[in-house]
Formats: structure tokens, sequence, C-alpha cells
């Protein structure tokens, strides 16, 4: 490589032209090989996958903002997308913890019904947080009821802790969350509160198709009789 290297910078000067391009343009071809033979390895980092496919959501309301695209926004109630720093911030942190939570889940998964689970469970927990802070499960976002969907997560953050993401026993922390959210839905509603019913039937749905997924898992794992 040596001896090919100064062979080219050699012809260069005998034809009178300039060693800068030379070096700029060797550099440039040096890098570009180094990429391409570690691409693939790099791309197989959990991590780097998961800031990638952030990255790449967050690029549509970005992109949404810089075309100054007419889309309905459900955060600000306007026909563009406004988002700003704060908002940027909040979906980048829920996208790559929810992405990074499935990824150390699904290590400690022995089945495809477990880690489907997994999926599920982190899906909608991404989705409540979402829904909670753009539109408001209850009333408008700025409604302070909403402030009890936080108690599902807890629930459901508390008990997977406990149960060590366990099939058997994180079966009953997800039925518990389906029941904590019907419980904020009957609190609200007794309460007089504008509760989106639909909406809080599909988490529900949600958390009761994850709780059967890991109970499924449950008898996959089990030694045959």
């Amino acid at each position: 490589m040596e001896q090919t290297f100064t062979d080219l910078a050699r012809e260069r000067l005998d034809a009178n032209r300039g060693l800068r391009g030379f070096a700029l343009g060797t550099f440039a071809e040096t890098f570009a090989q180094i990429m391409r033979e570690n691409m693939s390895q790099i791309l197989q980092s959990k991590v780097v996958k998961w800031v990638l496919i952030t990255a790449v959501v967050l690029a549509v309301p970005a992109l949404a903002m810089a075309l100054q695209l007419s889309v309905p926004d459900p955060g600000s109630g306007t026909d563009g997308v406004n988002w700003g720093p704060g908002d940027f911030l909040a979906a980048a942190v829920m996208i790559l913890g929810a992405g990074l939570l499935y990824e150390w889940a699904t290590t400690r998964a022995g089945t495809l019904s477990h880690r489907i689970a997994v999926a599920i469970m982190a899906g909608t927990a991404l989705l409540l947080v979402w829904a909670n802070l753009a539109v408001g499960i209850i009333g408008e976002p700025g409604n302070p009821w909403n402030l009890l969907y936080f108690g599902v997560l807890a629930v459901l953050v508390i008990g997977a802790s406990i149960a060590r993401l366990e099939p058997r026993a994180m079966s009953l922390v997800l039925f518990a969350t389906a029941g904590a959210q019907a419980l904020v839905a009957v609190i609200a509603l007794v309460a007089g509160q504008p509760v989106k019913g639909p909406v809080d039937l599909v988490f529900i749905g949600l958390w009761v198709v994850s709780g059967l997924l890991f109970r499924q898992a449950t008898m996959e794992s089990a030694p045959s009789t």
C-alpha cells in the first residue's frame, strides 16, 4: 500500500499536478472503504439502530415544518406541524427509550410469543404517553385528569420490575395494567369528565392482548408432559 501511494504521488508530481487534491481524494476514498467494511457491524449495534430509527421518525415532522405542509397537528390544533425543541426532545426520548426497552427485554425472551408480547407492551406504553401529551385522552391535552394515566404506566413499570419479565408474572401485570386503565376511565366518567371511551377501549385491548401472549409464552416454555 505504501509503494502504491508513493507511485501515485510521484505520477502526479511528474504531471505537474498538486498533491493537495490527491491527498484529499485518497483520504476520502480510504474513509469510504473503512465505512463500507464496518457498516454492517455498526448497523448491528442495537443502540445505533434505534438512534437511526428515531432520527427517521423525527425527520417526518421536521420535513413537514421545513416545507410548511398543511398537515393537521394534534399537538397545536393547527393545520400545520408546529413542534418546538421540547417536542422533538420528548419524542426522541420516548421512541429511543421504547426501542431500547424492547431490545433489552427480547434478550430475555425465549419464544416468539414472548417477544411479540414485549413489543406490544412497549409500543402501547409509548402510544399512551404520546396520545396523552399530544391530544389528551380526557378532554384537551392540558386537562389535569390526564395525569391519571401516568398511574397506569406506574402499575406497568413497577409490576414489570417485580416480575423481571417472567412470562407468568408479566401476564398478571398486563391484566392489572388493563384494569388500571379501565379504572381511570370509570373515575373520570363518574367525575363528569369528557372521556374518549373508544380510545380507552383500544388501550385496554392492547394490554389484554399482551397479557394473553405472555400467558401463551408461559405454556410454550413449560416442559411437555
